[in-house]
């Protein structure tokens, strides 16, 4: 098969190089900008990226080189690789390392801040479906820690330091990114179940990372008066463990089975074919899935 490259397509596919970094930006709290140079966050932003096995490694790291991410606004970058998968661990130091050679910012913190964890994987291959519940309860508790920054690998990583919540996590389809999901989603049913109870709390369930960065978010008027902080608190609390799924390019005309799980679940369901557009998840009720093209480059 031979694909063409029209003008229409080459469009498409610089249109998609950008959106990741769009969409990152607006679930993250970004100020809006018609000026490319100007998109700058309010705060700095935890980025957790799940990695997995082979092709879902190669793509998402290819996306997020085509997204050109500023390490110094992305200061907290987490990648989770499964048990045994040296190869994805490998790749994303290699992707860091160019982040540090290809930016020249001034600020070694910023650029070499990054974890690399390691969590159980929640299916073997040819692992007996017997036992698969077992193992993915191994692998969704250990995802819960990773959330919440208590795995070994962050506090050694940190020197004992919590690192927070993460504020946007992206996964293309490996089955670690179900776990990392569900658990997110508790997560926050949990943080809205508090707040309803205890108002007053709403501090205490935001995201660690956060707390330190309030006086940097963006404020209208009505900031100084009461009301008007509880109103940006709230919207504080619920912007963190915001999840976009990444359909595989592989994908072209059904949904893998991590998609068909994970599509009511995630804020933001992205397709990179059109003969998946407009897919609308279990029993074509609800939202649909957003075709943004080719994110690959």
């Amino acid at each position: 098969m031979v694909f063409i490259l029209t003008d229409d397509t080459k469009q498409l596919r610089m249109k998609g190089r950008d959106y990741i970094y769009k969409l990152i930006s607006k679930e993250s709290l970004i100020r809006g900008s018609s000026k490319a140079q100007d998109r700058q966050p309010c705060r700095p932003i935890h980025l957790l990226v799940v990695l997995g096995s082979g092709g879902h490694t190669e793509e998402m790291l290819s996306m997020l080189r085509h997204a050109k991410l500023d390490p110094t606004s992305y200061f907290k970058r987490t990648y989770i690789v499964s048990s045994g998968d040296s190869f994805s661990a490998r790749k994303a130091v290699q992707y860091e390392k160019s982040i540090q050679s290809g930016r020249q910012t001034g600020r070694e913190d910023a650029n070499s801040n990054y974890s690399i964890v390691t969590v159980p994987r929640a299916r073997k291959v040819h692992q007996s479906f017997l036992t698969a519940p077992l193992s993915t309860l191994q692998c969704f508790g250990f995802c819960m820690l990773v959330l919440m920054g208590r795995h070994p690998d962050q506090l050694t990583a940190s020197s004992g330091a919590c690192p927070g919540y993460p504020d946007i996590i992206l996964t293309n389809g490996p089955g670690t990114g179900v776990c990392v999901v569900v658990a997110a989603r508790l997560i926050r049913l949990f943080d809205q179940l508090v707040y309803r109870i205890l108002p007053h709390a709403g501090s205490n369930i935001t995201s660690p990372s956060e707390s330190n960065l309030r006086s940097t978010l963006d404020s209208g008027p009505e900031s100084h008066s009461q009301s008007g902080s509880s109103q940006a608190q709230r919207r504080e609390t619920r912007r963190y463990l915001r999840t976009i799924f990444i359909e595989s390019w592989a994908r072209v005309t059904t949904v893998s089975l991590s998609g068909r799980i994970l599509f009511p679940l995630v804020d933001r369901f992205l397709v990179q074919w059109e003969g998946l557009a407009g897919y609308s998840g279990w029993f074509g009720f609800g939202r649909k899935a957003e075709y943004v093209g080719n994110l690959l480059g």
